[in-house]
């Protein structure tokens, strides 16, 4: 059991919908950020890293973002990945396409290392400033402009082969 389970309440309390944003924005089922916040919650209630940990909140989120990625590979695994947006959608195809898209980023992310993985979903999806993503990280602002700066050079890299890949293939096949 976590050696501060008061500190763990003040921490849920504080971000907990902070939490349940970034799950919402990482896993594309109704119901699922529910279930991972309660997850997390269990998780970080039998870690004994939380009351060690220096900072908290980066822990917490830190280990957030490992549950959503883990639950999309365990996801991946098993079935094909069904994805919902999440503000409505002129038509069906454009539906078809956000999600295709969505699931693609989202895929080339969990290729990143999990530094880059990091910064790119606090600075993107919870659109935190550099220098509060530098404390969770332990780098300086400049730093944390740098890394997001390769990560998401290295998502565009990862996405361009992506979309080239199929169509190189198709000029095999003809």
């Amino acid at each position: 059991m976590s050696s501060d389970p008061q500190g763990l309440l003040s921490i849920l309390e504080m971000h907990g919908a902070e939490l349940h944003a970034l799950f919402t924005r990482l896993v594309p089922r109704a119901g699922v950020a529910e279930d991972l916040l309660q997850e997390l919650f269990l998780k970080l209630r039998n870690a004994e890293g939380f009351g060690r940990a220096d900072n908290r909140k980066a822990y917490v989120f830190r280990t957030a973002i490992h549950l959503a990625f883990d639950w999309r590979e365990k996801q991946r695994l098993a079935e094909p990945l069904r994805i919902e947006p999440a503000a409505p959608v002129e038509s069906p195809l454009d539906r078809l396409i956000i999600a295709e898209q969505l699931e693609q980023v989202l895929d080339a992310m969990e290729n990143l290392s999990e530094l880059g993985r990091r910064v790119i979903v606090l600075r993107y999806l919870q659109h935190q400033e550099y220098a509060e993503i530098g404390q969770q990280v332990g780098k300086t602002e400049h730093q944390v402009r740098g890394l997001c700066h390769k990560a998401i050079g290295q998502l565009q890299a990862l996405l361009r082969q992506a979309t080239d890949k199929p169509a190189a293939e198709r000029g095999t096949e003809a």
